[in-house]
């Protein structure tokens, strides 16, 4: 091989000590081997080893080291015997020379006499210096032709790697350490849950060994059979979501016994960010989970012993109020006897004594039958005005002459029949009226009565009772509505009372839905206690409050330039809203599905958008966060009502966090949708009034549900029309489009049909048809049920059509009454 005749150029090289026998000091390789290559080729190899980061020292065919570059000599800075880069010393020389620097030097000379004798390549020699540096030696022979020629050592510094590979090692075995001796068990996974890496503490909890781990899905192996689905549905949620998670999970083990473990588990990513597996982190909680049951089963059994407690007492009622009536009675008649004056202040004793022990006792049951939950609310159509009054009378005859004022003051919108239970929320005001009347010696006491919300039908009535008495300290306001409290100390020796008043009407409020508060008042009451609780409004007038006006109300409705998008693709519903808006004037756009509402929502703004929660194409929640997420959008502040059959709790919670601003509850009326335009789209907030037509004296088909019928459409025979003439016109195609899907086995597109129009029924009063719909789309849900689908609509539709000719005279008979009406 010519070209490594001549390691070393003419500047500081000279023939003594060469590489080969050529008697020139520079490199010239035959223009033969370099024939076709780039010039850099042509540059003498001295080029290179001068330059090089590496130490490198060059031997002759003898072993004689000749030649080192800078770098080598700086690994050996003291007693340079030689100038420049020349070396004049044979191999036992350059071994006696270097060995005073090593860690190791009779080591050194053994691989160096082995090195010389084998002449062969070997790399990967480390050497320790006594200073601490590592360095790399590499062996390269060189060869002319057959002839050895020399050698090429190159040594490079390794100390910052080799100390940057021990300080891993030690971080990685500290924290392996760490890990093993945890508590837990920690394992990586791939993304398909592949077991590719577990540690000690890891086999300890589960009781398998590494090699038994390794290549193993731990789903599989780990989690019980009915639970795996759940596991694989969470493991793909992390990695497409990228977020970590924390779960309790119950675990098999190697021997078949369960634990219960908190898992907290993340992917591993690769350099770009994307998810290559997971690692999860298992705590056994096996002992915790066993002590929850525990405490679970305890307080069980401790709520059952208080429950039982408390039926008995509020069992007890007529028991212990019998005798004690007949003693408040005897009392009162023996007063009305001829009594000596001692014994008539024996009798005040005792009627006094008496009244006292009554009040307690009836607390005392009324607290108990409450938390066993024996009270039950009896909703009735009530005059609210009335029950103000009568108890404003009854009342002020129990104030007598003292002197304390009682003022009402009632929200002149409340002038319609309210649905609710009258007794107990008489109960409330009077427990209340009851506590100011207790504290206040002088003064005024107000029941204040407000309009607070209204939503569809429901009105929400904010009431207020206050007083002039001796207040409350700030920080006894939260003690006084519990059992048995009372807000200070010498309270029952100065006032009596059990403490139990204002709990109770607490509980009643919280019974009905509601919440109540107190609150100085100030600087005309010293306390306010305050509740709301919700009535629905019959719509019916008052006594004496009729409207004399009630001809054409239409004609006051005007929402001026309003433009409402309308996104429903339900016939009946459709119809009939659209008709209601054309009724009032307004200016609406269609879209009968999602995607086209999203094009017009981005195509120009509108003053209001009412929008079927089940719409084709992209369901409304999915709508109402595209018409929120951009605030560069047209319409992200446009009021968003939502329509729904089945507005249940749950529905309204999620319509509220993604930007919904209203529910509108199917099947609505008029009135209702009039209070929902005229709280969104009127500006000056003027009240308007709706036509109600009076269907009284009219009487639906008895084949019909005439109970549901009539609590549907109250005084509204417009409403019931309306809504009939949909269903005649509409009913026979929708039925026709399930059973042609049902024969295509979309059993998707069904369930969507079917949830669509199941409301449609029970608005002419074919309820138990309804009711036939929600069982078959139930049956859809269920994948096993699926052969039942056919069997059902035809029972359906076979019903159909036995009560369609019923629901077409119905419609004719309401026309005909209305007409009349009008004549």
């Amino acid at each position: 091989m010519k070209s490594y005749k001549a390691p070393y150029s003419a500047d500081n090289m000279t023939p003594k000590g060469r590489i080969g026998r050529t008697t020139k000091n520079t490199l010239k390789s035959p223009a033969a081997p370099t024939e076709g290559l780039p010039p850099i080729f042509a540059l003498p190899i001295a080029v290179y080893l001068q330059n090089t980061n590496a130490g490198v020292l060059v031997s002759d065919e003898r072993h004689r080291f000749i030649w080192g570059n800078d770098v080598f000599m700086s690994y050996f800075n003291t007693g340079r015997p030689y100038k420049g880069n020349l070396i004049d010393k044979t191999f036992r020389a350059m071994i006696d020379y270097c060995a005073p620097y090593l860690s190791d030097p009779a080591g050194f000379e053994v691989k160096m006499k082995e090195l010389r004798k084998r002449k062969k390549p070997f790399f990967g020699w480390e050497l320790t210096f006594k200073t601490g540096e590592i360095r790399e030696v590499s062996y390269i022979p060189v060869f002319d032709g057959a002839t050895f020629a020399g050698s090429i050592w190159q040594i490079v510094d390794v100390t910052r790697h080799r100390l940057w590979q021990e300080e891993l090692r030690r971080t990685d075995e500290k924290y392996r350490t760490i890990l093993d001796n945890l508590n837990a068990g920690l394992c990586e996974t791939d993304l398909e849950g592949n077991i590719v890496k577990v540690y000690e503490s890891f086999c300890r909890l589960s009781g398998y060994t590494e090699e038994e781990l390794l290549g193993r899905n731990i789903t599989d192996i780990f989690v019980p059979e009915e639970n795996r689905e759940y596991a694989r549905n969470l493991r793909r949620y992390r990695v497409e979501k990228k977020v970590a998670l924390l779960y309790d999970m119950e675990i098999v083990l190697k021997d078949g016994t369960r634990k219960w473990v908190l898992a907290s588990s993340g992917n591993i990513y690769d350099r770009d960010g994307v998810p290559v597996g997971g690692v999860g982190l298992h705590m056994d909680i096996t002992p915790q989970k066993a002590l929850q049951k525990e405490l679970e089963a305890a307080k069980q059994a401790a709520e059952d012993a208080q429950r039982t407690q408390k039926e008995f007492l509020a069992n007890m009622s007529h028991e212990i109020r019998t005798p004690l009536n007949a003693i408040i009675g005897m009392a009162h008649l023996l007063d009305e006897t001829a009594l000596s004056d001692e014994q008539k202040e024996y009798i005040k004793i005792l009627k006094h004594s008496s009244g006292i022990l009554h009040g307690l006792i009836t607390d005392i049951l009324d607290i108990s039958k409450i938390e066993a939950g024996k009270q039950e609310l009896h909703p009735r159509e009530f005059d609210l005005r009335e029950l103000i009054q009568s108890m404003r009378h009854t009342f002020q005859l129990k104030l007598g002459q003292k002197p304390v004022k009682l003022t009402v003051e009632l929200d002149k919108r409340i002038d319609s029949l309210l649905i609710g239970d009258d007794m107990i929320l008489n109960q409330i005001l009077m427990n209340l009226l009851g506590n100011a009347e207790k504290f206040t010696k002088e003064g005024e006491i107000a029941i204040r009565v407000y309009l607070d919300n209204m939503q569809g039908n429901t009105l929400w009535l904010k009431f207020q009772v206050c007083d002039t008495g001796i207040g409350i300290e700030k920080d006894k306001l939260e003690l006084v509505f519990q059992n048995y409290k009372q807000a200070e100390k010498d309270i029952r020796e100065r006032y009596g009372g059990t403490g139990l008043g204002l709990a109770i009407a607490k509980q009643l409020v919280e019974l009905q839905g509601g919440q109540i508060s107190v609150e100085e008042e100030g600087p005309e009451f010293r306390t306010c206690f305050s509740f709301n609780l919700p009535f629905i409004d019959t719509r019916k007038p008052l006594a004496g409050t009729a409207d004399p006006d009630m001809e054409n109300k239409y004609s006051r409705i005007d929402f001026g330039q309003s433009r409402v998008l309308v996104v429903e693709d339900n016939p009946m519903n459709l119809k009939y809203i659209l008709s209601l808006l054309e009724k009032y004037k307004i200016d609406y756009q269609l879209a009968t599905n999602g995607p086209d509402a999203l094009y017009f929502l981005e195509s120009r703004q509108y003053d209001l958008v009412l929008m079927d929660i089940r719409i084709p194409g992209m369901d409304g929640f999915e709508l109402a966060r595209k018409i929120r997420e951009d605030e560069s959008r047209p319409n992200v502040a446009t009021p968003v009502i939502a329509t729904t059959a089945a507005a249940m709790p749950s529905t309204v919670t999620l319509a509220r966090s993604i930007g919904i601003t209203d529910i509108l509850t199917k099947p609505y009326t008029p009135d209702q949708l009039l209070q929902v335009l005229n709280k969104y789209l009127n500006e000056d907030e003027t009240e308007i009034i709706m036509e109600v037509q009076n269907i009284s004296g009219y009487e639906f088909h008895p084949a019909l549900d005439v109970r549901y019928l009539n609590t549907l459409y109250e005084s509204n025979i417009g409403y019931a029309i309306d809504l009939f003439e949909i269903f005649v016109m509409t009913i026979r195609e929708e039925m026709a489009k399930l059973e042609a899907v049902a024969k295509d086995n979309d059993w998707e597109k069904l369930k969507f049909q079917v949830h669509k129009i199941k409301p449609n029924f029970s608005m002419v009063g074919l309820t138990w048809i309804t009711a036939r719909m929600e069982q078959l789309e139930g049956h859809l849900r269920k994948a096993d049920e699926l052969h039942m689908i056919p069997g059902m609509l035809q029972e359906i539709s076979t019903e159909l059509n036995k009560q369609f000719p019923t629901i077409e005279s119905e419609l004719q008979k309401m026309q005909a009454f209305v007409k009349g009406q009008e004549q």
